[in-house]
């Protein structure tokens, strides 16, 4: 199925990767369709259509290859595929199709798949891929608006989330949006939100502590990073741009913390417009090697109570007695959470949460990420 819908990457392009130093991604990437478990596999979409600007045929994403090729490669164990690119479909449905069933097989080889699209629509693709491999999906988007249109007009960019809300089959389990702007969301979006008992971090409160986004990205099976998050000043090509928005040094923490989350297989990078500028082109390239630089230091699945790894503190205040878990490998934090009426430790969940909680909770203060988890669970 790869080789039926992909086009592989130029010869021009693999014969320049062969020419690099040992120690660059470009001689340590694989070009073939024969993918190994546990891969990173990177492939762009060129499909614009349902997008604020369709421009298929200005897309290419060989100048950002050319650049990510080579960077370094870091102390990496996953193997990295490079598939070389979706074209446009008959129509956008066929593209929407294709994607879908790329990532199926992807997902089914256990690898983790890196898609670079040209518009954030094709994030809903990106979610249904998971229809057949899991039944409840978390999902985190980095942008600047929510995608909340009219979920019954066809799909674009604007009512990607709505249908991934509304549509069945309905197994979106938690959603996370960060980096929202306050002036291009409406109160009643946001009340929406509130209701569903969604997380939304503005960008103002992420930027002023850029680490607390790291929870948030923990529990995520799949992110979307739309570049339109983005400021103006570090990032051009994209499709509509903001004078506000993540800088280049916050964009990249995030990718990385996207990685470092285990659960994490698929990751998508949206808005994307070619336009010949070398220093997007190779923030873009930071952006991916972030994220795979992450996915390669992903801690493994751990026993809280026995494994080695974990220190235990126990904080008593006068709501709800905490218990927290600092892992010492990854400088990671967890809670325990309980149900008020259950003493018992079978009945409890832990959820991700960061050093400042625990500091916080020290202060006889019941931490937001406990309020925000506990209307969840119980």
């Amino acid at each position: 199925m790869l080789n039926e819908f992909l086009t592989p990457v130029s010869g021009e392009l693999q014969g320049f990767a062969t020419t690099l130093d040992d120690f660059s991604i470009g001689r340590n990437i694989n070009f073939d369709n024969e993918i190994a478990s546990n891969g990173l596999v990177i492939l762009g979409v060129k499909e614009t259509r349902g997008g604020e600007s369709e421009f298929n045929s200005e897309l290419e994403f060989d100048t950002f290859r050319k650049e990510f090729y080579q960077l370094k490669k870091g102390d990496w164990h996953l193997p990295i595929y490079d598939l070389g690119d979706l074209e446009p479909g008959s129509t956008k449905e066929d593209t929407y199709f294709a994607l879908q069933k790329i990532q199926e097989e992807i997902l089914r080889s256990k690898s983790i798949v890196i898609v670079l699209g040209g518009t954030s629509n094709l994030a809903y693709s990106q979610f249904r891929a998971f229809d057949s491999v899991k039944l409840n999906v978390n999902l985190t988007c980095v942008d600047n608006r929510f995608r909340l249109g009219n979920e019954k007009e066809d799909l674009s960019f604007s009512n990607y989330l709505s249908k991934i809300i509304a549509e069945p089959p309905h197994n979106l389990f938690e959603y996370t949006h960060l980096g929202h702007q306050t002036y291009f969301v409406a109160q009643e979006e946001l009340d929406l939100m509130e209701h569903l008992n969604f997380d939304v971090k503005r960008l103002g409160k992420l930027i002023e502590n850029i680490n607390e986004s790291e929870p948030e990205l923990r529990n995520s099976d799949m992110v979307v990073l739309n570049l339109e998050s983005m400021q103006f000043s570090d990032f051009q090509s994209g499709i509509k741009l903001s004078p506000n928005g993540f800088n280049s040094r916050e964009i990249c923490s995030l990718s990385r913390y996207a990685g470092i989350n285990n659960k994490v297989q698929s990751f998508g990078v949206y808005n994307y417009k070619a336009k010949n500028i070398e220093s997007d082109d190779l923030l873009l390239s930071e952006i991916l090697w972030y994220f795979i630089e992450g996915k390669n230091h992903a801690p493994q699945d751990s026993d809280f109570r026995e494994s080695d790894d974990f220190e235990k503190f126990y904080v008593q205040i006068p709501e709800q007695d905490l218990t927290f878990y600092h892992n010492l490998k990854t400088e990671q934090w967890w809670l325990e959470l309980k149900d008020m009426n259950d003493a018992e430790e079978e009945g409890s969940q832990i959820v991700p949460c960061s050093k400042k909680d625990y500091e916080n909770s020290l202060e006889g203060k019941i931490p937001e990420r406990w309020w925000k988890s506990y209307k969840k669970l119980y």
